[in-house]
């Protein structure tokens, strides 16, 4: 199975004050899909974890063509891409239900991390032939996720955020969803609420865990365009360009 598709309703908790899928959902839904997906082509958590080791979401970049809506089915597709180098890249995309009308775009980039030592570990030495015999030669996005860098000038600190034990996972670390739902409330609500999301791209740099505290800066980097990191005693968390819709 080189692919995985599901059938979805959007509820309540998807969406947000326009009624429109929102980036934590989204986000909350691709990391279940990878690792449905992961295991039943032999990799997923239950596979990896008995010799600690544990995938880790390191990039993700979400193009939304036309956000679906409250109540909407959508179908939610996955797919392995392969390796890059110390990266291996899966692909999301979301259509209408009939699968005829992408709505949806994104590519993503993940590490295989040691949990005792935290060291990175190379797919080809984890997955072996595993990974380019259940990759799909398919494109959501063609280009693979950048490594984003921080304007220079024009950051404001917006607010900061204690982590909290709902934003933790059952690893004790904040969950990925939750960085990009924090990018997101630094926006302006009357920008926010206005317009439809374009797209976005976050880098997760380092873990947090609950009770340490992030600052989160924000600049505007272009129309209707964002910059926003995460800091952490001195250390870069997270980093995420958020693109509206004119």
């Amino acid at each position: 199975m080189k692919s995985l598709t599901t059938r979805y309703t959007l509820r309540t908790s998807d969406v947000d004050i326009r009624k429109n899928y929102k980036a934590f959902a989204f986000m909350s839904m691709a990391q279940e899909m990878a690792n449905w997906h992961a295991s039943r082509i032999g990799f997923g958590y239950d596979d990896l974890i008995r010799d600690n080791i544990s995938w880790v979401v390191s990039r993700m970049r979400v193009k939304y063509l036309e956000a679906p809506k409250w109540e909407d089915e959508i179908q939610f597709s996955t797919w392995h891409k392969g390796p890059d180098g110390v990266f291996s890249l899966r692909d999301f995309e979301v259509s209408d239900a009939e699968g005829r009308k992408t709505l949806i775009q994104a590519t993503s980039s993940w590490l295989l991390i040691d949990t005792l030592s935290r060291r990175m570990l190379r797919p080809d030495h984890v997955l072996g032939e595993k990974s380019p015999a259940t990759a799909l030669d398919r494109d959501a996005i063609a280009e693979h996720c950048g490594k984003l860098v921080t304007p220079k000038e024009g950051m404001e600190l917006i607010r900061t955020h204690e982590v909290l034990y709902s934003d933790a996972d059952f690893n004790a670390h904040t969950n990925n969803a939750k960085y990009v739902e924090w990018a997101f409330d630094t926006l302006p609500l009357e920008t926010v609420s206005g317009k439809d999301i374009d797209e976005f791209q976050i880098n997760f740099n380092h873990e947090t865990r609950p009770g340490e505290t992030v600052e989160l800066l924000r600049g505007t980097v272009g129309p209707d365009t964002f910059f926003v990191e995460g800091r952490c005693a001195d250390k870069t968390v997270f980093q995420c360009s958020m693109r509206l819709k004119p």
